[in-house]
């Protein structure tokens, strides 16, 4: 007699290592309520909620629904507005009222490629609730700069000014705390923790005097700027309680001596990391750093870009000054002798790493310096298998950015190296790289593409993938290729797509009958000659006729002036398939951007 399982017979171990191949939404829509014993065994589904690329149908039920129910649970909570295009203007919707009703327990949210204006609608919500402390930004769209003292000062003060620790990661808008726009002596005491994005050096002076009681700061300086005389910027401002601080700075050149007085103004000092620029060779010198800087640090990672003005490097001097120092690499190209990257090891307090593959003999060199990285940043002349060795060493990384370089096809220099690379590289593997979700393509098409099925072999949890037209035109004529792509992409950002695009029609048909899993569709249009009503209809009409199941789809460009009024009436009113159907269109003109959330 066969015996016949079901679902409840599995133990919860097993349903559990199930429940990590769907997301949250998926799990708390499809579990939750069912009996006592499921709803036990997704606890931490209830009290850590992903909305993460929920769609608006998956969205609506979980807002007037599950949430209500179970909000009493929820600790953390994090609101897509990448994947789910609209998501942050719907959840205010919601729960603008009775946000400490509903989440009395909530301790941390993060917020996922939110523009300016829904972050303050949204920081404006966040009402007495006594246990939220925390809350971390991710992709913030661009901030104008007379919007970004409003927006930081809204983080800093919001929740009643309970919150202790905010986060807005390097892959967000710089928010820079402006003199002019900041009220007299104003302060932020609560902040305990902060990660912040600004532009110059004067930036961070004035941060300084926002947040008195610091402890833990992380700072992306973005742009040089004509300071000569560090003393002046920096007066009386000194942070008695900032024990950790990090500090990364590779468009403007530090000197030892600006450095020197930086350090003077945090007393308290006990781990330190710094990732900067320098021409300064006293800046590579380990045994002056240690008398001037790290003497009283206990924990200390270093990394310098250093591009000296005229002298080539003595590579060999500058190690032996860190002999008894700290364990330290440097990566360089011999042959051109103008550039060098030293950095203490191991690279842990850096979870991104942004190299020249020039280096990439170096890197062969230190094989295990790299397992921390989580972003990886290759700059490249003209192939992909440059970036290889750098990738075969970084296998913990979650997105890779790979930036491509013209090559002079007319010089036949340049055309030989062309050749024999390719040639030399036919070859080349790379091992798995479980971890890798999303790859970026920068600049010009490789002139070995094919290695793409190499990167997405190695690749099984790839999804998302961002290039531009022409190269992504160039890969569907590989079939291989594009069955890998079919398998893998639910993801895709659609790049520079030229003013008058040659067969437009049949290409888009290409790209639907490719991509027939694909759920977040991004496209620059911003380049086309006419308004992008026509060319959205027709992605839309293409993907429609696969059964794509498409729940999100941005556009940047120039909107008709019906579409720019009414995003909702106008796609219903060309394409009455969209009538009756749960879903959400917003043209935003600030961004220039075309929103469908379905």
């Amino acid at each position: 007699m066969s015996y016949i399982s079901n679902l409840e017979s599995l133990p919860d171990e097993l349903l559990l290592e199930v429940c990590k191949y769907l997301l949250c939404v998926d799990v708390l829509l499809s579990f939750d309520n069912l009996n006592i014993r499921m709803t036990y065994m997704i606890s931490d589904y209830r009290r850590h909620v992903s909305l993460h690329k929920a769609s608006y149908a998956q969205s609506y039920k979980l807002f007037t629904k599950i949430l209500p129910k179970i909000g009493t649970q929820i600790h953390t909570l994090i609101i897509d507005n990448c994947y789910s295009a609209l998501q942050a203007i719907s959840f205010p919707k919601y729960f603008q009222n009775r946000m400490s009703i509903c989440f009395p327990e909530l301790k941390k949210i993060i917020l996922v490629s939110f523009r300016p204006d829904p972050l303050l609608i949204f920081l404006k919500i966040l009402d007495n609730l006594e246990n939220l402390h925390t809350i971390d930004m991710r992709s913030l769209f661009r901030v104008p700069i007379k919007q970004q003292t409003e927006v930081l000062l809204a983080l800093l003060q919001a929740n009643n000014h309970r919150l202790t620790s905010i986060f807005i990661d390097d892959q967000s808008s710089h928010l820079n705390p402006i003199k002019k726009h900041l009220a007299n002596q104003i302060t932020c005491p609560n902040i305990i923790n902060l990660k912040i994005e600004i532009l110059t050096i004067y930036d961070l002076s004035v941060l300084f005097t926002i947040i008195p009681n610091i402890r833990s700061l992380s700072v992306s300086i973005h742009r040089k700027d004509n300071c000569d005389n560090m003393s002046r910027i920096f007066k009386s401002e000194i942070l008695q309680f900032l024990t950790h601080f990090q500090l990364k700075s590779i468009e403007r050149s530090w000197y030892l001596s600006e450095l020197r007085l930086l350090l003077e103004k945090l007393p308290s000092i006990k781990y330190l990391s710094l990732n900067l620029r320098t021409s300064d060779l006293t800046l590579t010198n380990g045994e002056l750093l240690q008398k001037y800087l790290f003497y009283k640090i206990e924990q200390f990672h270093y990394a310098i870009h250093y591009l000296p003005d005229q002298q080539s490097i003595n590579y060999i001097e500058i190690l032996n000054t860190w002999k008894n120092i700290r364990p330290i690499i440097c990566l360089n190209n011999s042959i051109q002798n103008d550039y060098m990257f030293l950095h203490t090891l191991p690279y842990s307090s850096f979870d991104y790493l942004e190299i020249s593959s020039s280096v990439a003999q170096s890197i062969l060199k230190n094989q295990n310096a790299y397992k921390n990285v989580q972003r990886l940043h290759v700059d490249c002349d003209f192939t992909l298998a440059e970036a290889f060795p750098i990738l075969s060493y970084c296998q913990r990384i979650k997105h890779s950015m790979i930036w491509l370089h013209e090559v002079d096809v007319n010089n036949p220099n340049n055309y030989n190296s062309v050749q024999d690379h390719t040639q030399e590289n036919k070859n080349d593997i790379l091992p798995k790289m479980p971890r890798l979700r999303r790859l970026t393509l920068v600049g010009f098409p490789p002139k070995d593409l094919y290695h793409m099925s190499t990167i997405l072999a190695a690749a099984p949890n790839l999804f998302r993938l961002d290039l531009n037209y022409n190269t992504l035109l160039l890969l569907l004529n590989n079939e291989s290729i594009c069955l890998l792509l079919q398998q893998r992409i639910t993801a895709l950002t659609i790049n520079n797509m030229p003013s008058c695009p040659s067969n437009a029609k049949e290409n888009i048909t290409r790209i639907a009958m490719t991509f027939l899993h694909l759920r977040h569709l991004y496209i620059d249009m911003r380049s086309l000659d006419t308004t992008i009503d026509l060319m959205v209809l027709c992605y839309f009409d293409e993907f429609l006729k696969q059964n794509a199941p498409l729940i999100s789809f941005c556009a940047d460009g120039k909107p008709s002036n019906e579409m720019k009024d009414n995003a909702e009436k106008w796609l219903i009113y060309h394409r009455n398939y969209f009538e009756g159907k749960q879903f959400a269109a917003y043209f935003n003109e600030k961004g220039s951007r075309l929103l469908i959330w379905m």
